[in-house]
This record gives structure tokens, sequence and C-alpha cells, in this order.
């Protein structure tokens, strides 16, 4: 037996394995074993919980965007400074390394 069928035939049964597994614990879920513990009833801990991280995470996205025009302004900024440095650069490099008048 080839190493290639032996792999092929591991990651056949692992996926068959793998997939079995969700589906049931997919069941467990649905039918309400798990639902306290897991977070998915309505009104329970980790729902509550899950429903926090969502808030949070909401919250910090609109506060980054309400001050997203300042840090756009110093990116834009910092941006035009490194251009002009570049073409001063340039240019001395062209001139042999001084500026003539």
């Amino acid at each position: 037996m080839g190493i290639n069928k032996q792999v092929d035939s591991t990651t056949k049964t692992f996926t068959a394995i793998l997939v079995l597994g969700l589906v049931g614990l997919l069941f467990l879920i649905v039918f309400g074993n798990l639902a306290g513990n897991l977070g998915f009833a309505a009104n329970s801990e980790g729902a509550n919980n899950t429903n926090a991280v969502i808030n949070n995470l909401t919250g910090g996205a609109a506060t980054f965007f309400t001050f997203s025009n300042v840090w756009f302004t110093l990116l834009a900024v910092v941006l035009l400074i490194i251009i002009v440095m570049s073409v001063i650069g340039v240019v001395q490099k062209n001139q042999g390394g001084s500026f003539s008048s």
C-alpha cells in the first residue's frame, strides 16, 4: 500500500468522523441538551456574554470611525512628508549630494 493511498484513506476517515461529530453536536444543540451550557438559549449566561461581546465590538468600531477623520488626516500628513523627503533625496542624489544655487 503506497503512502498516497494511506494518506488518502486516513484523510477520508478523519473527514467522516469530523462530519459525524459535528452533526451530532448540532443535534444536541438544536434539541436543547447543550443549549443552556453553550449560550444558544435566550437569556442564558452564554447568550448574554455573547451579546456583550458583540456590543463591545460594534461600540469600538463606531468609536474608531468617529475619530477616523483625525487618523486619516494624520496619515495624509505623514505620507506627504515622506513624499517630500523622497523627492529631496532623489534630487540630492542626482546632483551629487549637494544643492546648487
